[in-house]
């Protein structure tokens, strides 16, 4: 399967702005060195705890922020893109956001909304903008007389099929989503989640899903990359990770899981907090909550172990 999106060696720092009189700077390492690849025409799941760099990577990947390192696009780099390269870019590539309630405009009409981007992008013609409007809003199963109302007449899950229909409307090839259900009650998810599945088909997407909820994951996506305080720790075909998980993180992830058939017994519990990313621990970073912590881990960071050609693992128990 051909890399539409291929991350090299990405770093980002945050600076941190204290209150105090110090010269002394102090950053948050929110990406450590991530090299990943996202294949044409798969929705690859990104999941891990709050606060591990999940979003940070969304928005690095589309150039909503500033990191350090390559992300080729279609084989070329992202983050030399400047003017109309740029904008060029921002037509191939789009973001649903995690608030349906805070990412669209109340004083537009969802007409406005939409046709926003198309007149930015240079489609002015009339007739154009409104076939593709009419039917994007029919993809995702909203109808004409939703165009003439504003975002607070519609519910959460209503809200959160503009804003897939908005992302949609330049018929881009990539979405970065993040988060697009965790704000809407469950049930209302589902149908969320099945939307995405079905306009992934129709429309040949290729989808980087940012979540934290693995029942989620497991069936909308293809593979999965599981990420702790800036590291992905873990990254493999949905199926195989659910049945052979190797990294203790990912263990301890999935044993979370709720379900009706497992004890108390069988979740794994991990000791202690989660670090700063001010500050993170020496050698690997999971070695502060890991139970299988040994003293190379404090001292050396894993390497990315190998281990089927779907399948990779950074941990010394495997190196």
């Amino acid at each position: 399967m051909q890399t539409l999106v291929d991350i090299k060696n990405l770093n980002m720092y945050y600076r941190i702005l204290s209150g105090s009189w110090s010269s002394k700077k102090e950053y948050i390492h929110a990406l450590n060195n991530i090299n990943l690849e996202i294949k044409k025409g798969e929705i690859l799941g990104l999941v891990g705890e709050s606060g591990c760099g999940k979003s940070t990577l969304g928005k690095a990947v589309l150039k909503l922020i500033e990191p350090q390192g390559i992300i080729n696009f279609d084989g070329r780099n992202v983050l030399e893109l400047k003017n109309q390269e740029l904008k060029d870019f921002r037509k191939k590539s789009q973001m649903i956001f995690q608030n349906p309630y805070s990412s669209l405009d109340p004083r537009m009409t969802i007409y406005k909304i939409l046709r926003e981007p198309l007149v930015v992008h240079g489609i002015r013609d009339k007739n154009e903008i409104n076939s593709r409007i009419h039917e994007i809003i029919n993809l995702t199963g909203l109808n004409d007389e939703d165009l003439k109302r504003y975002p607070h007449e519609f519910s959460g899950g209503q809200r959160q099929r503009i804003a897939i229909a908005r992302a949609l409307i330049l018929k881009p090839d990539f979405l970065v989503a993040d988060e697009p259900v965790s704000a809407l009650d469950v049930s209302i998810q589902a149908q969320i989640i099945t939307l995405l599945k079905h306009l992934k088909e129709k429309l040949n997407l290729t989808i980087l899903f940012i979540s934290h909820d693995l029942g989620v994951v497991k069936y909308l996506c293809d593979r999965i990359a599981v990420m702790y305080l800036g590291d992905i720790v873990e990254l493999s075909d949905a199926q195989a990770l659910f049945e052979n998980p190797k990294h203790p993180y990912t263990h301890a992830l999935i044993s979370a899981v709720p379900s009706i058939h497992k004890k108390e017994s069988d979740t794994i519990k991990l000791e202690g907090e989660l670090p700063s990313p001010k500050n993170p621990p020496s050698g690997c970073r999971f070695n502060t909550r890991c139970p299988y912590a040994q003293e190379v881990c404090k001292q050396k960071e894993p390497e990315i172990t190998k281990i089927s050609d779907s399948h990779y693992v950074r941990c010394v128990l495997y190196e």
